[in-house]
């Protein structure tokens, strides 16, 4: 959000006054025999005026719903549009700039876990790493990545990362009786 005041002389004073998110609206279709019910819900929603989380692909907002307007064609099918205004964002932005050797930065860190489970040959983790290895490496550069494509390293990464806790947890137990 910007405050500019207009001076004398044609100048300006812009002050950054912090972040005004726009309000989130869309347009759908409830459909089906509960269609009616849903409506009523989420209209339940709008009345209480609580904050409640919105999400959809990498997006994640805290919002209130400050309208919600059904159109009842039939009890099963209900034309709909939704706003709600934000009242936090809850992404996760970069707060700094990447390193120019980004790139270089991750495939060390990949050559480092490759190695190391090369010296623990638990397979699981052998071919756990090797996946998220092969999928990094499809990425032609990192640096300039989307968003969606990044998101495409979160599967192969949370396996590499359960297959590390499984072994770890039966390498425990096997410690500890």
């Amino acid at each position: 959000m910007l405050s500019v005041q207009k001076l004398i002389g044609g100048q300006r004073q812009i002050d950054g006054m912090g972040r005004d998110d726009d309000d989130i609206t869309w347009s759908g279709l409830l459909q089906g025999a509960f269609a009616s019910f849903r409506a009523s819900f989420l209209d339940g929603m709008r009345v209480s005026g609580k904050a409640v989380p919105l999400f959809w692909s990498q997006f994640n907002y805290m919002v209130v719903i400050k309208e919600f307007k059904a159109v009842f064609r039939r009890f099963y099918w209900i034309d709909y549009t939704i706003t709600c205004t934000v009242v936090q964002d809850l992404n996760k932005p970069f707060t700094i700039l990447l390193p120019n050797a980004y790139n270089d930065i991750i495939n060390n860190a990949m050559a480092e876990a490759n190695d190391l489970a090369l010296v623990i040959k638990n397979p699981g983790i052998s071919s756990s790493i090797a996946l998220l290895s092969e999928t990094i490496n499809s990425i032609a550069s990192l640096e300039n990545a989307t968003a969606s494509v990044l998101a495409g390293i979160a599967g192969p990464l949370a396996s590499a990362l359960d297959a590390t806790k499984n072994a770890i947890s039966s390498t425990s137990s096997g410690l500890f009786p």
